[in-house]
């Protein structure tokens, strides 16, 4: 989360991770978080109340983005309040690779992608549990970037154990999708990792299992041990 749980110690934890991530997904702190659970929304309060702001995450990406490619994760309404061609030229600027708006459906997100593509940003979009097969096709090829496929119902959070059914959820998509396909929400673990990446899963995003860790004032070099060892997971 940007600002998590300061502006500054946010930077000392997302530079010293990013050289064991292929992508660093950062999160905009919002007040009214839909998709996010307990852990998440807490992060966002605490970066609230430390005085962040949503230019200061973006520009503060910078020198993170020359050090490992960023998507932005936030809601709609940071971006509708921004401006939408705005809000893309101020990823652009900083170095953003890709944007996540979890709450823009795809059908309200023409323009959105529109102004993304001009500006050389990836809009990446999220398939569910629920989501019907002729509208899985048309999230597919909308997409950019990857795939994002959450592998549960319900919001973030930590879990002991992957959602029944996340095996053939993520070879039904293998096998519709031009892009990456990263499986969400839940992912926890080495052995959780391991199991998705044999599975087949071209990434594996890992929120709460971080942003818990940096609640508990966990180091720097603690966390990237963490993220290290995720790594190596998918490797195995």
């Amino acid at each position: 989360m940007g600002g998590d749980p300061d502006p500054q110690r946010f930077l000392e934890y997302a530079e010293r991770v990013a050289s064991y991530c292929d992508v660093l997904e950062i999160g905009i702190p919002f007040s009214d978080p839909i998709a996010d659970g307990p852990t998440i929304q807490a992060a966002s309060v605490r970066a609230l109340q430390s005085g962040t702001r949503v230019r200061s995450v973006i520009e503060g990406c910078t020198q993170i983005a020359s050090m490992v490619p960023v998507v932005i994760m936030c809601y709609y309404n940071t971006v509708f309040r921004a401006g939408e061609e705005n809000f893309a030229r101020l990823l652009a600027a900083s170095g953003i690779s890709g944007l996540i708006v979890p709450d823009l459906p795809y059908e309200h997100a023409n323009l959105l992608r529109r102004y993304c593509k001009r500006e050389g940003v990836d809009l990446i979009h999220l398939a569910t549990p629920a989501t019907r097969e002729e509208r899985a096709m048309e999230i597919c090829r909308r997409t950019s970037g990857f795939l994002y496929l959450v592998s549960r119902y319900g919001v973030t959070g930590e879990r002991t154990e992957l959602q029944s059914g996340v095996m053939e959820m993520l070879w039904k998509y293998k096998a519709i999708s031009h892009v990456p396909v990263a499986v969400g929400f839940g992912i926890s673990t080495p052995e959780h990792v391991r199991a998705l990446s044999k599975a087949g899963a071209d990434g594996v995003v890992i929120g709460s299992a971080l942003v818990s860790r940096v609640a508990a004032n966990r180091s720097p070099e603690e966390l990237a041990s963490f993220v290290r060892e995720l790594r190596e997971a998918s490797f195995r």
